[in-house]
């Protein structure tokens, strides 16, 4: 599943068309939120590690932007890959609000394929501002909508929330 998602992200860049895409790099640091609900309590955790990944952006519009990425991403020496699907609305021309899927990979051994999902997704809500038609600042937090688990007795649960905050850089 991972493979076929990652080749279906990667077709997906090279089908945008190089003239009006402007590719880049991005990355900074990544906080985690993981809440586990139970019939007995709940229970919440957070780390910070970081993120590193490329992106394309292309124009949808007068003042829309859709921005693909994929981001390798470490928490408590955990990995997984995020690919955020941005839309990108500029408020002005340098300042831009942003939402959209955002799916995670956990690139972990998972021990327990019945009831753990490494395929994750949420809702990303963002803003950036661009500093230069380069160089920018990113701000982004996802809420995970699926469960962690497979198969949960009811009123268990566990989700990951994640805060990216970066630079990124257009070529």
């Amino acid at each position: 599943m991972k493979k076929l998602f990652l080749v279906g992200a990667l077709a997906l860049f090279s089908a945008v068309n190089a003239q009006q895409a402007k590719f880049g790099i991005n990355g900074g640091m990544l906080a985690g939120f993981a809440n586990a609900k139970t019939p007995l309590g709940d229970m919440s955790d957070s780390s910070v590690g970081f993120y590193a990944g490329f992106f394309a952006e292309f124009n949808a519009g007068s003042n829309l932007k859709v921005q693909p990425a994929l981001n390798y991403v470490n928490l408590d020496d955990a990995s997984a890959f995020q690919i955020p699907v941005m839309v990108k609305y500029y408020v002005s021309p340098a300042f831009n609000l942003q939402v959209g899927p955002q799916f995670t990979f956990d690139l972990e051994e998972n021990p327990m394929p019945d009831y753990y999902n490494t395929l994750n997704f949420g809702l990303a809500l963002g803003t950036a501002y661009d500093f230069s038609e380069k160089l920018f600042a990113e701000a982004r937090y996802s809420f995970q909508l699926n469960n962690h688990l497979k198969n949960a007795p009811s009123g268990t649960s566990v989700r990951a929330n994640y805060l990216n905050v970066g630079l990124g850089y257009k070529f």
